[in-house]
């Protein structure tokens, strides 16, 4: 059966996160890496020293999924966290392994972003990105 539009937002919201994440997924498929975790890599390469709090936030995941994803990459060596302001609190960052598997995966995430563009038109994408980002915005838990 073909996908199919469906009266929900939220359901085509979610179609739309499927097909978007299996693009991204497949660019990224001999890493070893899923686009979630090197999305934690290219945040905390764009804002090192987030708490887990603060990367969820970013990232726009619950604090669980958070933590154990940061669990996760850390075991593989590509960050590694430091006590923040008092013991429970960790800052994250990348390790110099992180930081070249974060240069070496770039331009696989940038043929996806690309091949997005291509098939939907540069326009519409970037359309897409910014009413994505206020829908997140609007209807995140404050």
């Amino acid at each position: 059966m073909k996908l199919q539009s469906l009266p929900c937002y939220c359901a085509t919201l979610r179609q739309a996160a499927r097909a978007a994440t299996a693009l991204y997924e497949a660019a990224l498929a001999d890493s070893g890496l899923h686009l979630t975790q090197y999305t934690v890599l290219q945040a905390l390469k764009l804002a090192p020293n987030l708490t887990t709090t603060d990367l969820a936030d970013v990232i726009g995941i619950d604090q669980t999924t958070a933590t154990r994803t940061l669990a996760l990459i850390k075991k593989g060596g590509l960050i590694a966290s430091t006590r923040g302001r008092d013991r429970r609190e960790r800052r994250w960052n990348l390790t110099s392994l992180g930081e070249s598997t974060f240069r070496k995966l770039q331009p696989k995430w940038e043929s996806a972003q690309a091949e997005f563009e291509r098939r939907l038109g540069r326009t519409k994408a970037l359309a897409i990105k910014r009413a994505s980002f206020q829908v997140a915005s609007r209807l995140a838990p404050a």
